[in-house]
């Protein structure tokens, strides 16, 4: 294939495209070269069948391009000014802050602000937001309905507050506020006495033999690794098959908060599990334990199929479909804020957190949840009801 440039000089920033075994060398299609927005050099094809077709188009980019950069340099003769005057609103500062943001999650977070942060308080100016609108935030999120149509729970209210927090610390740095007004203790109150609900043996079993999982096994195999590894489910979402050692009995998992990654010991049980999870779905190396399979089973090719299994599934479509059964089982007229009677994914955690405690001690609780200190393993479990078969011996 190749290229050739149009001599005149109006012409300029149009090729044309021709195969290098026509020997006539004859145009078949038009490109156009431009500048972007970000003023990088763009060579595109277009629809045109004639050079002027081709230099229409081109001009139209140019000018559209040429529109948005004096919008671009208006909107940031208007950001100085509102800097210099110290009129920035919330969601003049939102626009600054989330292009800094790289990470994945960056979409779903500005999601959730776009839809239930910046109505409420988007107009208001950053330095005169005041923690009591933030608490005020806070109680309207209560009654907002999620996209399901449920309440909000208390948890994407806690992390919604928590994804402002990290905005205003951000503002502060850049100089764009002088402190933040987001005081998670303050403006969520959370018993720091009632710890969770543990489930008894039980009520553990009745778990495992729900009719649910019989027709979703991967919900009953994730409960079955929270349970077993203790980790925070997030991170049993990101296991893949290298993290199973089925010689040592270890699952790595990888760090969380403030913790540093490491190999968490399990029962043969879960080892069995997982080896036959992996037998019956050819998962290899890299895979991930918890693929999204909806998405694999509308793939196409191999390569496809492939790749999704090298991608591991949101934390949140799994507790939604939990959330569901648990609702229907256990948590029936529990109001959604009574956090320490609801069963929850984070309950296995808790649980078997706590059977540890009761059979081991609390240093060995500590290590199995990997916390730093034992004063946060101390609030975490729920031991009051051990208190009552203690025999001090007096």
């Amino acid at each position: 294939m190749g290229f050739r440039k149009l001599k005149a000089k109006k012409y300029s920033g149009i090729f044309e495209y021709f195969k290098d075994s026509d020997k006539d060398k004859k145009t078949i299609a038009y490109y156009i070269s431009y500048r972007d927005i970000d003023n990088k050099v763009k060579k595109l094809k277009c629809d045109a069948t004639t050079k002027e077709d081709a230099l229409k188009i081109l001009n139209d980019k140019r000018n559209e391009l040429s529109k948005n950069r004096l919008e671009i340099q208006k909107d940031a003769s208007l950001l100085n000014q509102k800097i210099m005057n110290s009129n920035l609103t919330l969601e003049d500062v939102a626009k600054l802050y989330f292009p800094t943001k790289t990470a994945k999650s960056t979409a779903m977070i500005k999601s959730a602000y776009d839809r239930l942060i910046n109505p409420i308080l988007g107009k208001m100016k950053i330095s005169k937001i005041k923690t009591e609108d933030i608490k005020n935030l806070s109680e309207t999120l209560k009654a907002t309905p999620s996209r399901q149509g449920t309440p909000l729970n208390h948890r994407t209210i806690k992390k919604t507050i928590s994804y402002l927090r990290a905005l205003y610390n951000w503002a502060i740095k850049e100089g764009y506020v002088d402190k933040n007004p987001v005081i998670i203790k303050d403006i969520i109150k959370v018993d720091r006495n009632e710890a969770g609900r543990v489930l008894s043996n039980e009520e553990l079993e009745k778990i495992w033999n729900l009719d649910e999982f019989i027709v979703k096994p991967r919900l009953l195999l994730f409960l079955k690794a929270c349970y077993h590894t203790g980790a925070r489910p997030s991170a049993v979402m990101d296991i893949q098959v290298k993290h199973i050692n089925f010689h040592k009995g270890t699952v790595h998992i990888r760090a969380m908060k403030q913790g540093k990654p490491y190999d968490a010991r399990v029962s043969k049980e879960l080892l069995d599990l997982f080896k036959n999870w992996i037998k019956e779905h050819s998962l290899v190396h890299d895979n991930f334990i918890f693929y999204p399979q909806q998405l694999y089973k509308r793939a196409i090719t191999k390569e496809e199929k492939d790749a999704l299994k090298n991608q591991s599934t949101r934390y949140q479509k799994y507790a939604e479909q939990l959330r569901k059964i648990f609702d229907k089982h256990f948590n029936q007229n529990i109001g959604t804020y009574d956090l320490a009677y609801r069963v929850s994914v984070y309950t296995m955690r808790r649980t078997a957190a706590t059977n540890v405690y009761k059979k081991f001690g609390i240093v060995h609780a500590k290590r199995f949840l990997n916390h730093t200190e034992i004063d946060t393993t101390m609030k975490y479990l729920n031991i009051d009801d051990d208190m009552e078969v203690v025999d001090y011996g007096l």
